[in-house]
């Protein structure tokens, strides 16, 4: 299937144990390792997830690459240089319309194929993605919020993420037993979402989200696009992608490396920058993913 969860037993059992041994390093690392850890993740496989937009866009139109390439980066920085803009200029809406899109996103790339006779997906995923957010956010409120302060000025009150994560988790079950999901992929997320939410209360904000970002989230989604650019016609194309989104990576690695080295800010403000550093690439990616998973060549995965 082009693109499962990794809940399935291949995948399940290895990618628990990770997570297992990541509850126990936000438990016992300190704060400084936890930091370094998780922002190497997010620069390499994070970063790496979402370098070859503009290649799934050349395969979905069908043409040749070359003759797409130019315009398209173009048009895609420049939709990342926008939400840079929106977030310095309004970002208590760049921030909310980051969350409202990861959350679909993240419940896309986990859920999208598994099941076909779904009746309102958006709904679906954005529960999902929702419930994993709420969580983290309720579970970190410190960090959580002390970082939304600093972008928007707004404070928002522990029982809101709470709140948030009761609704999702009722509505997401709700949407499953509609949907009439197994049962046994039903526990199975219950066990996730479980250790996810360990992992969330024993960790770090930054260690938490990475963890989740880069082995639930970033690697079914690079095993998603490989095959989808690649089918299984070309051998090695796990290196092949790597090559081709290299430019990319190492343009948006660059673009965070200057503005560190040269825009003077407080190092509490550190983290704030990098959230939406991220979430200035998540917009054009997220729109790029679902035009993949809606097109041609991902439904006859």
């Amino acid at each position: 299937m082009l693109t499962n969860s990794f809940t399935v037993p291949k995948y399940f059992i290895p990618f628990i144990g990770i997570t297992v041994l990541g509850i126990c390093f936000g438990f016992l690392g300190s704060e400084q390792a936890q930091n370094t850890l998780s922002i190497l993740g997010i620069l390499s496989i994070g970063i790496l997830h979402g370098a070859n937009d503009l290649k799934i866009i050349a395969k979905k139109s069908s043409q040749q690459e070359k003759e797409n390439s130019l315009p398209f980066f173009v048009l895609y920085i420049g939709v990342v240089f926008l939400g840079v803009v929106v977030f310095y200029f309004i970002p208590a809406i760049a921030l909310l319309c980051f969350v409202l899109v990861s959350c679909y996103h993240f419940g896309e790339q986990h859920w999208n194929k598994r099941f076909r006779n779904r009746s309102n997906p958006f709904i679906f995923f954005s529960l999902y993605g929702a419930l994993i957010f709420m969580m983290l956010f309720a579970l970190q409120y410190e960090a959580t919020v002390n970082i939304i302060f600093q972008i928007t000025a707004v404070d928002l009150p522990h029982s809101f993420f709470w709140l948030g994560s009761i609704v999702s988790f009722f509505g997401f079950c709700l949407c499953a037993f509609m949907e009439k999901i197994p049962l046994k992929v039903i526990l199975l997320e219950f066990l996730l979402l479980g250790l996810l939410a360990l992992l969330f209360l024993y960790s770090n904000l930054l260690f938490g989200f990475g963890l989740y970002f880069v082995l639930w989230h970033s690697f079914p989604s690079l095993q998603s696009q490989i095959q989808f650019i690649y089918g299984s016609e070309i051998k090695n194309s796990a290196l092949q992608y790597i090559k081709s989104a290299l430019w990319y990576w190492v343009l948006a690695l660059l673009g965070l490396f200057l503005f560190y080295s040269y825009v003077n800010l407080p190092q509490e403000y550190l983290l704030s920058l990098f959230f939406s550093f991220l979430a200035a690439i998540t917009f054009p990616h997220a729109l790029v993913m679902g035009l993949m998973f809606h097109s041609k060549e991902s439904n006859a995965g």
